[in-house]
């Protein structure tokens, strides 16, 4: 298989231009910072909670997605959990291809704990953004060092091969992603290295409290419940939340719909109960 970097280049345009949906929320206030030579962005929101910082990792197949395409969702998340969020805008395939992505969200979360100490420290990622966040635990527990306080994952990409029944039995369904393209994703972000890539692959004793939202109508559909299936057995504070006719990564499309408000409603609650 090979990288077509002109499909790529549109990707990121097209995707980009769905930060500009819908607005962003006008109660939350954003800035950007370097840490460590890695772009990120702040989203503060008014009466935010004191001692929290949620790390974001944003989804895109891992060559595309950025700050324009997640600005509006984030934000909404911001003003909805009422904490402030890191976006990191971490390095995209297949410029910078595995592990470059995944290196540099453990160097911010490393920052993080070293600044944030005392602080509850949260991980979120969408599509994608959900796969690197599960790697960085598994990085995370080889290292030894403090694990996130609980994680949100919207839609993850669990599986890089793609080979779930879902991928072929849901495809009518879904409206936004194909087997082919996710497909063409993993291999520009990993290649030959698939394999250690690859967060179904991973082996887990230990996983931090953990909240999965999935819609039915996305390819993606199995990676969820697999996910689920393993980290379970593991940690008791799992949740698994279903939205029945909702699509990959349901808020961003949509942030006003009630599937939505009520997935936001959700993470606020589990953040809330650690």
């Amino acid at each position: 298989m090979s990288i077509n970097n002109q499909i790529i280049e549109e990707n990121r345009a097209l995707y980009d231009s769905v930060g500009s949906i819908y607005l962003a929320h006008d109660a939350v206030t954003v800035s950007k910072e370097i840490i460590n030579g890695i772009t990120c962005y702040w989203f503060k929101p008014k009466n935010c909670k004191n001692n929290a910082l949620v790390l974001y990792i944003h989804g895109g197949g891992y060559a595309i997605g950025s700050f324009q395409s997640h600005k509006a969702m984030v934000s909404h998340f911001a003003n909805g959990l009422e904490r402030t969020i890191l976006f990191i805008e971490y390095s995209l395939a297949p410029e910078k291809p595995y592990p470059n992505g995944l290196n540099d969200l453990l160097n911010i979360y490393q920052w993080a704990i070293e600044k944030y100490i005392g602080s509850k420290l949260f991980l979120m990622g969408d599509s994608a953004g959900g796969g690197l966040v599960i790697a960085s635990v598994y990085e995370i527990n080889k290292r030894q060092i403090k694990s996130p306080d609980a994680i949100a994952l919207i839609s993850p990409w669990y599986n890089l091969e793609t080979n779930n029944s879902s991928a072929e039995s849901r495809q009518h369904l879904d409206q936004i992603l194909n087997k082919e393209m996710v497909q063409n994703f993993a291999y520009a972000y990993a290649g030959l290295e698939l394999f250690n890539a690859d967060p179904s692959k991973l082996h887990f004793n230990t996983f931090p409290p953990v909240f999965v939202a999935v819609g039915t109508n996305e390819i993606l559909f199995d990676d969820s419940f697999n996910f689920f299936d393993m980290v379970y057995k593991i940690q008791d504070n799992a949740q698994l939340k279903v939205y029945s006719g909702q699509g990959h990564v349901l808020t961003q499309l949509n942030i006003s719909s009630t599937a939505s408000q009520d997935l936001i409603i959700n993470i606020n609650n589990f953040f809330n109960q650690l």
